[in-house]
This record gives C-alpha cells, structure tokens and sequence, in this order.
C-alpha cells in the first residue's frame, strides 16, 4: 500500500485506476488488496491464486499440512486469522472487473478455490471472467496456453484503462 500511495502522490499512479495481477501467492495477494482495498483498483487479475486459506490447508496432502501450519496457519487453531487473511473474506468489498486464470490439474491450489471465488463474485453482479485451463496445473506450461492467456489479459486490461 505504501508503494502505491507514493506511486499516487509522485503523479505516476490514480487511486481508482491501478489494476494488479498476480500468479499462485502474488494471485491471492491480488485478490485479497482487491477486497480490503477497492478504492486503488479498476481491475484485478489473479492467476491459480488461494481464494480461501481454510480451504486451502485442508484440501493438502496430509505430508505437506505441518509444513503450511508453520507457513499459513492451523485451522484448528488459528483460525479467525486465516478467515481474516483470505480474499474470500472481503468479496462484498471488492469491485471489478475481475479475471480469474487456473488449472483444472493444480494440485497445489485447487480448482475449487477459483470456483468458489468466482461463484460469490457473480452473486454480487461483479463482471467476472474465468478461464480454466483443461491442460494445465499450477503454471502455464504450454505455450499455446501462454499466448492465449498473455493474450486474454491485455485484452482485459485494454477494457480498463
């Protein structure tokens, strides 16, 4: 928020005008400045980003859970502080437009996350567009998908500024 606010008062940025994008972490950080702090942006991308991160740490591998304790948090135990830290959390606040990238083979961060994402910004009558990607996992291995996603979010961002 700091870099954006001197982006602003530098007259290099508008508060209302800034769109941001991310891909995995920078997805749900996209998401989640999206909701706590809609007044900065006209746009947000998010590409296999975490929407929920109950969700998130329930749905991984059993061998991986005590390393995303340490990382993101227990849900059993901290979990007012993961409903506080998901993007999930602060749909009613988020404007958009709002595109919306993932794998249908990620196992990292699940498809449903998106979905789940997607479903509530569309109930609030939010423009959202959501590709899913048949052939990939959590990052854009084939480069047929490359350029048309690289293509779909100039696209997008022509429409906002």
């Amino acid at each position: 928020m700091a870099g954006m606010d001197w982006l602003i008062a530098e007259g290099l940025a508008e508060k209302g005008r800034i769109a941001v994008m991310g891909g995995s972490y920078g997805g749900y950080m996209s998401l989640l400045l999206s909701g706590r702090h809609p007044e900065y942006f006209c746009g947000t991308i998010d590409i296999f980003g975490i929407s929920d991160l109950i969700s998130y740490v329930d749905a991984a591998p059993e061998t991986v859970k005590p390393h995303l304790f340490r990382l993101v948090g227990n849900p059993d135990q901290q979990r007012e502080k993961l409903v506080s830290e998901s993007p999930i959390t602060y749909v009613d606040e988020m404007a958009g437009p709002v595109l919306i990238i993932h794998g249908q083979n990620d196992t990292r961060v699940l498809p449903e996350e998106s979905e789940r994402i997607v479903k509530r910004l569309r109930d609030r009558g939010i423009p959202v567009q959501y590709i899913l990607l048949e052939d990939e996992g959590h990052s854009l291995s084939k480069h047929d998908n490359e350029v048309m996603v690289y293509q779909e979010i100039k696209h997008f961002l022509d429409t906002l500024l």
